[in-house]
């Protein structure tokens, strides 16, 4: 069955996250036989993901998103009538990702599905996003910020 899959830009340095990002776009597409790529991130972060997207892939580009709440937010208008919904990041990521989408459109969140990849190609990156979220959490927790 054809899924939507959205992949958030990266404003890191890192070109490697949004490669790998990419990468997991690009099998799910094919395991899932198609779909759409949703782009979204400011600054040309959707704009280098579209150029490592998979040739002839259907593409639709958010370009103005600054925070993972925002790829959501911004991009709603795109996933409108998804049937499966995929968000390509580390497991981490994707569940805060997918709390915010809770907030937003709780029917969109209950379409979401994991996107393809095993521990031995995705070890690395749910740990650095581990990391990256204890992190955050404890910035949220002395700033006394929600998100």
């Amino acid at each position: 069955m054809p899924v939507t899959i959205l992949v958030p830009g990266y404003g890191g340095r890192f070109g490697v996250v949004e490669r790998w990002r990419m990468g997991v776009a690009s099998k799910t597409l094919s395991d899932h036989g198609g779909g759409r790529l949703v782009l979204s991130g400011h600054r040309g972060e959707a704009e280098r993901l579209a150029a490592l997207a998979p040739p002839h892939a259907e593409i639709s580009i958010e370009s103005s998103a600054r925070s993972t709440f925002e790829n959501i937010e911004k991009s709603l208008p795109l996933l409108a009538g998804t049937a499966q919904l995929v968000i390509a990041t580390d497991r981490f990521h994707r569940r805060r990702a997918v709390r915010y989408l809770r907030e937003l459109d709780p029917e969109m969140a209950a379409r979401v599905v994991d996107p393809d990849y095993g521990w031995r190609t995705g070890w690395w990156m749910d740990s650095a996003g581990a990391l990256y979220e204890a992190l955050v959490r404890a910035q949220r927790a002395l700033l006394g910020r929600q998100r």
